[in-house]
């Protein structure tokens, strides 16, 4: 009887506990990560954001927890891929198009132009003529401004990732995209950009000092526009400071509330935006002692200006040089100059260290088959920096590093088979145990087959 009592009581407490979603996070994820709930309820939303706006930032941070085990440290992977744009870009892309608007540069959104009749396919991406002049250049924005609701004209160059972060927003925002592709990034990132609605123009590869390179066509396109009256601007996401704002505001300190603790933050640097925003946030808000690495790719200067003050890499001597400007089979990553968002935090990254794209490719696999994770070729750089930071951190050490994109953008480059044997580089499934243990990880693995340096 007492038990029956004792089960009736036990069943009318739950019945009347109705969890609320604060006391239920609380139990899943304990006092620990009560801060980092209540810090992310502080995001406000508008009425009229769209659900992409929603969706950035807040990504999960995770531990993988197969090679932690191995190495006795802590290696997290915040899941920036997760974001609504397959990519952490989409965090500083948000930032920058709002800025834009707010300053005047662009009409905000539900602002409506007269709507023209003829409404044009996505994708303009033929061929450019070989001299890219004004003409040419103007009839691109004719075409392209057809597609806009509002009158703004939003132009980027980017290497891909930005530019679909800036597609997406532009689609539910009513601005007309154009975004210049250098010529040497997965096929498949077009397409995707196409898909969205952005206009594309494809370029050669060539030196920032070149006036055909693709920032500096983008830029002379808004130029273009704007005197033709058109609201337009030019992202400009590599001298663009919102770009490190958002990370020093928000991607910092959501990581540390994540984690509770870090010892070493590494990751690479594209534009510069997010290592420098998340370097000083750490620095200067949580952790002074929070090791700051760079990891950088083949033939960026970037490693060289951490290491010895001179942004210079031998790669980039034109003789040297083998197939464009940084050498490598990794997208997105690594600059041969130093940009105006990487200068806000540079002298918060204590080191760097050079990942090989052996190392990526070997890591990419590695984890494919350990963690199941399908990451793309900067991602697989990252996490080798981390284990090989870790290697230098006493045991139990927590380490932090992004996830940038997943591997669906780089199948038909970093995941191609084909692609990666031309380059001289080792296909793991190819080993005769069908796989190979990444150089970082060997000393762990001694009777195991050696991967190929």
């Amino acid at each position: 009887m007492d038990g029956e009592n004792l089960r009736d009581r036990i069943l009318k407490c739950k019945m009347a506990w109705q969890p609320t979603s604060l006391s239920l996070a609380i139990l899943v994820t304990g006092l620990s990560g009560l801060s980092t709930i209540l810090w992310m309820r502080r995001r406000k939303f508008s009425k009229s954001s769209s659900a992409f706006e929603k969706l950035v930032g807040r990504t999960p941070l995770i531990r993988l927890d197969f090679l932690s085990e191995i190495l006795q440290r802590n290696i997290y992977v915040k899941m920036e891929h997760l974001n609504p744009g397959g990519t952490g870009k989409d965090r500083a892309a948000l930032c920058m198009i709002q800025e834009a608007e707010t300053r005047g540069e662009l009409p905000l959104p539900g602002t409506r132009k007269e709507l023209v009749e003829v409404r044009l396919s996505a994708g303009t991406s033929s061929s450019p003529p070989c001299k890219l002049d004004a003409k040419y250049l103007d009839a691109v924005i004719s075409t392209v401004m057809k597609r806009s609701l509002t009158g703004g004209l939003v132009v980027e160059g980017t290497s891909g990732s930005t530019g679909i972060s800036l597609a997406t927003l532009c689609a539910s925002r009513g601005h007309a995209c154009l975004v210049v592709l250098p010529n040497d990034q997965a096929p498949e990132k077009q397409q995707i950009l196409e898909t969205l609605g952005a206009a594309v123009l494809e370029v050669k590869t060539a030196s920032i000092s070149n006036p055909n390179h693709y920032v500096n066509i983008a830029r002379r396109i808004t130029l273009l526009a704007k005197g033709r009256g058109i609201s337009a601007v030019f992202v400009n996401q590599f001298e663009n400071l919102a770009n490190f704002k958002t990370h020093y505001e928000i991607t910092g300190p959501e990581l540390w509330y994540q984690a509770g603790k870090i010892d070493a933050f590494c990751m690479s640097s594209g534009t510069g935006g997010t290592i420098s925003g998340v370097a000083k946030c750490l620095k200067t808000k949580f952790n002074s002692k929070c090791r700051v690495v760079l990891i950088d790719p083949p033939g960026s200067s970037l490693y060289h200006a951490i290491q010895h003050g001179i942004a210079f890499a031998p790669q980039q001597r034109e003789r040297a040089m083998k197939r464009h400007r940084y050498d490598t089979i990794a997208e997105g990553i690594g600059l041969d100059r130093l940009t105006a968002n990487f200068l806000q935090g540079q002298k918060y990254v204590d080191t760097a260290i050079r990942v090989t794209d052996q190392e990526a490719v070997d890591m990419a696999h590695w984890l494919l088959k350990t963690e199941g994770l399908w990451i793309g070729s900067s991602s697989a750089m990252n996490v080798v920096g981390a284990v090989r930071t870790s290697l230098s951190l006493p045991l139990h050490s927590n380490i932090v590093t992004i996830v940038c994109d997943a591997g669906q953008r780089h199948v038909t480059r970093f995941w191609n088979a084909t692609f990666i044997r031309e380059w001289g580089l080792h296909w793991p499934p190819d080993s005769e145990e069908n796989e190979i243990i990444p150089l970082c990880l060997q000393q762990f693995f001694p009777s195991r087959k050696k991967t190929i340096k």
